[in-house]
């Protein structure tokens, strides 16, 4: 019983996590942000991306646990061992995305916001804040590869 227990939280955990990816990426945030205006999208996302990486750590942790277990269990095979070796990747990216990197990117569209001082250049800034959100994609990118990989693990 605590086997199909496991593998159940170890399923579950992967398709959480590949489906808060798909979700946010591909339907929840074009739709939003066609939708709202630029103020109203950027607080919504302020709200939603914390939760949403928080929501990947708790899906990360609960795959990574669960995996371990089943391996100790039933004796590490390869599909075990390579989902047992993914999976602290993939919390370690969402709490990167978390904190810092969703704080900084933040912090420098606040100071885009600001009224621009004379004689100060905000170019850097917007250059430094579109370069950690491609950054933020790029992850994003990554833990949807990887949540692939485990399902092909399956």
């Amino acid at each position: 019983m605590i086997v199909e227990i496991l593998t159940y939280l170890h399923l579950l955990a992967v398709a959480v996590l590949v489906g808060k990816v798909v979700f946010m990426s591909f339907v929840a945030a074009p739709v939003l942000a066609q939708t709202l205006n630029a103020d109203a999208f950027a607080r919504l996302v302020r709200i939603l991306i914390p939760r949403y990486y928080a929501l990947g750590m708790i899906a990360a942790t609960a795959g990574w646990a669960s995996v371990t277990s089943l391996g100790l269990l039933n004796g590490f095979g390869p599909p075990d061992l390579v989902a047992a070796t993914l999976w602290p990747g993939i919390l370690a990216i969402e709490t990167y995305c978390r904190s810092p990197l969703t704080p900084r990117i933040n912090a420098l569209s606040d100071r885009l916001k600001e009224a621009p001082q004379p004689g100060v250049d905000i170019a850097p800034v917007r250059k430094n804040r579109d370069s950690l959100h491609r950054r933020a994609v790029q992850l994003n990118s990554v833990v949807l590869i990887l949540g692939l990989c485990l399902i092909g693990l399956i």
